[in-house]
């Protein structure tokens, strides 16, 4: 059914890219997917065409990939430019990307992030940190606004589909190029550059934060039986000078180079408690899947008396790590190491058939004395100290300092337990976020964000019985919930109950769990710090003195009067609400012009909101603080998260919303 199609005889990029619009959607329809035809021709030769392009050729890090589908075609075809130095996938990392709309009317040269890694967060919370990403990565590139790039993330695939949307969520920056009026191959290639150029910028600026000596990579594995093996194993060390540890999974290919430096290997030794470390020196990998014996056959190892692996279950050793020291440490969660994005997920940290990949913790130095164990042992060196005033929280906030010395006198009475409340966009989970910031001075081991949801337990927030697999079967144990993982931090750190030192817990979107559920003994515990209570399977626990906790509240979801009232009792209540001296601030700091329009159109989407429904389903100000604030990005915030948002106010009374357009609220803005 070729002969359907329309013909090709597309020897530029302008001419691929149009063919691909005019094309694509109907080969949708009418071809089986797979082998030879007119669509896999047109992506080869497009592929081809921008990898001999002179930003890409002159590049050695770069490839080229494309896909219009595995299996079935895809609903967003793409050409994607990678960085062999940030990723080898579009799976994760940033790359430069042509993203084709499901309609066939344009395509978008797009700076995008990949999203799978995202794939077991809510939707919402997905595209929350998407946009976090999209923007701290804006500040470094800002030079593409000046060349015609869209910094609003406001592309639109004409696609429902969810990855579509997602594909949306992740853009950073972005040109797009319509049907009909795609510009000439120098144009093209020009804004190839331009792109790619920032493309760059991103990726030596994470190269050099990752060369910091607190980014250096390490491994996760898990040895549930470490504990009775780990005097043989320093035995052979002491004796041989090393032992060699095999592990029947692979090693993530991008990471090799970095590890075969040597790294930290955390050893979990069941219950998702890091109970020992051992330093790695070297490691060789299998060529193939089937695996390969013991490489350093001089050392004992793996295999040789070990009870770690059975490899008539397992099959053969893939990795295999030369140790030359390893220590039983004082037990810590897993969960407080900090993943390496786009490696791990919090899902993926602790698993039987993979490592988990991480950042080393800050520790001592690894110093070995004539046994093979370590002189230093497991003391923390002192995470730096941020000298982070008020002047600082009121320039980060925009908040004015009587309110913020409210906050802060609670956080640091004797019920230090406040509720960031408000409807949607009035910055609560960023003030959260600061006032942690301030009140640790800058310690990031002792701010902890969890985000709570419908489904959210007693369990995962204080403890509960988790099944573990040993020799003798499955058992149950009592696992930590956050509240008592980060008991236990301050507890190793030496910091219980020091005012000097205190931690930071906070619940955002707290009013959507159960919360009479989740906090349990909690309720009893803020009011009485100072007394002790048995919880469900632990003894005698006491809610330190120096742990805070920071919730927010959307009061559009659920109303903090709907709370209950006995949790009401036992936090301060700061609302949050619309403020438009913060957005002002905001504006003018950024040269935004004609502010004032931009304000007045805000007072008054407010003012209709608060007479026709109430104060908790208004709009905040964050929507609008954007430094490339403009009538066209005006637009889109209102396409895209304004209007969505205030039809779902308006479910049941659809003609309330008659008066709210752009046009009535800001006519001065957008004429």
């Amino acid at each position: 059914m070729t002969d359907q199609l329309p013909s090709s005889n597309a020897h530029s990029i302008r001419d691929v890219l149009g063919t691909i619009l005019q094309t694509y959607q109907l080969a949708r329809t009418q071809l089986p997917f797979g082998g030879e035809n007119q669509v896999s021709e047109l992506f080869r030769v497009l592929r081809e065409l921008v990898e001999a392009s002179p930003p890409v050729a002159s590049h050695e890090h770069l490839k080229v990939v494309a896909s219009y589908g595995k299996g079935n075609w895809a609903t967003i075809p793409w050409l994607s430019v990678l960085d062999r130095r940030e990723t080898s996938s579009t799976q994760r990392g940033v790359y430069v990307v042509y993203l084709f709309s499901e309609a066939g009317d344009g395509v978008y040269l797009t700076l995008a992030q990949g999203v799978t890694e995202f794939d077991t967060l809510h939707r919402k919370e997905a595209v929350r940190r998407l946009n976090q990403r999209a923007d701290e990565a804006r500040g470094r590139i800002l030079h593409l606004s000046d060349v015609g790039f869209d910094f609003s993330a406001g592309i639109d695939l004409r696609s429902k589909h969810a990855k579509a949307r997602m594909y949306e969520a992740s853009t950073i920056a972005s040109k797009y190029y319509r049907l009909g009026g795609i510009p000439s191959d120098s144009e093209l290639i020009a804004d190839l550059g331009e792109v790619l150029h920032a493309y760059d910028v991103l990726v030596s600026s994470q190269a050099k934060r990752e060369a910091e000596p607190s980014e250096k990579l390490a491994l996760l594995g898990t040895w549930n039986s470490i504990r009775h093996e780990v005097d043989r194993v320093r035995r052979a060390i002491e004796s041989d000078g090393a032992w060699a540890s095999g592990w029947t999974f692979r090693l993530r290919d991008e990471v090799r180079d970095e590890l075969s430096k040597g790294f930290t290997l955390y050893i979990n030794g069941g219950d998702r408690q890091v109970v020992a470390r051992a330093r790695v020196v070297e490691l060789l990998c299998s060529p193939t899947s089937n695996g390969m014996a013991n490489p350093w056959s001089e050392l004992d190892g793996s295999g040789e008396g070990s009870s770690r692996f059975n490899d008539s279950v397992n099959g053969g050793y893939k990795t295999w790590f030369k140790l030359d020291a390893i220590e039983l440490i004082e037990p810590f969660s897993a969960d407080s190491l900090r993943l390496v994005e786009g490696l791990s997920t919090p899902k993926s940290l602790i698993n039987q058939n993979a490592f988990g990949y991480v950042f080393e913790r800050v520790v001592t130095p690894w110093e070995v004395d004539d046994s093979g164990q370590f002189a230093g042992g497991q003391n923390s060196t002192p995470e730096p100290e941020l000298d982070l005033d008020l002047p600082w929280l009121a320039a980060e906030t925009l908040l004015p300092d009587n309110v913020l010395n409210g906050m802060i006198d609670t956080l640091r009475g004797s019920q230090p337990q406040l509720i960031l409340a408000g409807p949607p966009g009035t910055s609560k989970t960023w003030v959260a976020q600061r006032l942690a910031a301030y009140l640790t001075r800058g310690r990031k081991s002792a701010v902890r964000v969890v985000q709570f949801h419908p489904s959210y337990t007693y369990e995962a927030f204080i403890e509960g019985l988790r099944p573990v697999s040993g020799r003798s079967g499955v058992s149950f144990e009592v696992t930590p919930g956050v509240v008592l993982q980060v008991v236990h931090d301050m507890r190793v750190s030496g910091h219980l109950n020091d005012p000097n030192y205190p931690y930071v817990i906070i619940m955002d979107e707290a009013n959507r769990a159960n919360l009479p559920r989740v906090m349990g003994e909690l309720l009893y515990l803020m009011e009485y710090r100072d007394q002790g209570i048995s919880l469900q399977l632990s003894k005698d626990f006491k809610l330190p003195s120096n742990l805070i906790l920071i919730a927010t509240m959307n009061t559009a979801d659920r109303s903090v009067r709907s709370i209950d009232a006995a949790m009401r009792r036992r936090f301060d209540i700061f609302e949050l609400g619309p403020d438009t001296d913060v957005l002002k601030q905001y504006l003018e700091a950024n040269n935004v012009e004609r502010a004032q329009d931009l304000l007045d159109g805000l007072s008054r989407l407010n003012e209709h909101l608060g007479n026709h429904l109430d104060r908790h389903h208004t709009i905040g100000h964050s929507f609008f603080m954007r430094p490339d604030m403009s009538p066209v990005v005006l637009q889109e915030v209102w396409k895209r998260k304004l209007l969505p948002l205030i039809e779902e106010y308006y479910y049941d009374q659809p003609d309330g919303m008659d008066p709210l357009s752009v046009d009535q609220l800001w006519p001065n803005y957008v004429e």
